[in-house]
Parts: structure tokens; sequence; C-alpha cells
């Protein structure tokens, strides 16, 4: 692989990677547009050559995370799960995941998005305004979309998964409480 940087404004650069020929015998180009010094697009075009050398390189697609959850939701986890489990990822991915999360393009999504929802979540989440989610429940919304992003590391849509940088909250830990001779009697 092969490419050049040029200069395409005051503090912008173009990045054009030669990607060969096509079926049709055209020359085929990858532009990207790189904010910063000459140094910056130059770190970037080695970042880019060694990722399409090593076979890293994933093409951002304009897909939205909303719209990959839901074909996420019908091409895997429709047939790769319970019906009561497939029915509970629906509801959370229509109902809380995708209204936050969902208009961010699934090539940009970045970790901080995801734990600023969290966030968010746990200390507002809750639809009647009364307050935020439990942990627990956060961690559920963590495993979901944890799995669903892993996916598309899979089916080459993402280079890395975005909340494998994410710490979901820690659910709080109850002691159990034991019943002694006295209460086992009286339960009787």
């Amino acid at each position: 692989m092969k490419g050049h940087i040029r200069p395409r404004g005051k503090g912008t650069w173009a990045i054009v990677l030669d990607l060969g020929r096509g079926a049709e015998g055209k020359r085929k180009q990858k532009w990207v547009t790189v904010h910063g010094t000459k140094k910056d697009a130059e770190r970037e075009l080695a970042r880019l050559l060694h990722e399409m050398n090593t076979g890293a390189f994933v093409e951002p697609a304009k897909t939205t995370l909303g719209e990959y959850l839901e074909h996420w939701l019908e091409a895997y986890a429709k047939t790769n799960v319970a019906p009561k489990t497939f029915e509970r990822y629906v509801q959370i991915v229509r109902n809380d995941l995708v209204p936050a999360l969902g208009h961010h393009p699934l090539a940009k999504l970045q970790p901080l998005h995801i734990q600023a929802y969290y966030s968010e979540a746990l200390q507002h989440g809750r639809k009647d305004g009364k307050g935020g989610l439990s942990a627990r429940t956060v961690v559920q919304y963590h495993r979901i979309l944890r799995e669903s992003m892993q996916q598309a590391v899979k089916w080459q849509l993402l280079a890395r998964n975005p909340a494998d940088a994410v710490q979901p909250p820690r659910p709080a830990r109850y002691d159990m409480r034991v019943l002694d001779a006295e209460e086992v009697r009286s339960s009787y």
C-alpha cells in the first residue's frame, strides 16, 4: 500500500491512500481528512498504512448505532438467544440504548459516549423521572451493548469494541439475613 499527504486548507490535510486497481481496471483511492499539523497527518498516514497492511483496517460506514442495533437484533440476537431473552433485548435496545446512543455513527462511537450514558442513567435514568436506574440494570445494558459491539467487530464493521474500554458500575452487594431457630419455628 502507498499513500501521500496533500495540504487541504489551513490546519487541514488530506491523506490519499492508493488501493490499487478495481475490477474494471480503474484506480482506487481512499481519501481521509486530518485536522492539525503535518506531523499529525504523517502519523495518521503511518497508522492507516499499517492497518491496511495487517488487515486491521475497517472502512468507516455511515450506519448509526441505532440502525446497527436494529440489524443486530434481527440478524443475530433473534436466532442466538431464548425468546424471552430476545424480548428483553428488544425492550432495552428500543427503549433505552437507541434513544440515548442511537444517533452516533457506529464507527465514531467512543468509550466516553458510553460512559457518559451510564453516568446519566445511574443519576436520572428512570422514565418516571424519580431518580436513576440501579447499577444492576446499567450492567445489563452494558452486557447487551458489549455483545452487540463484539458482533460488529466479528462482522468487520468495527476495528475494536468501544464497550470493552468502559467499566460498568458495580452492583451493590447485600448481606443475606439468615433466620435463627426461633424465626424458623415461627414461620411454619
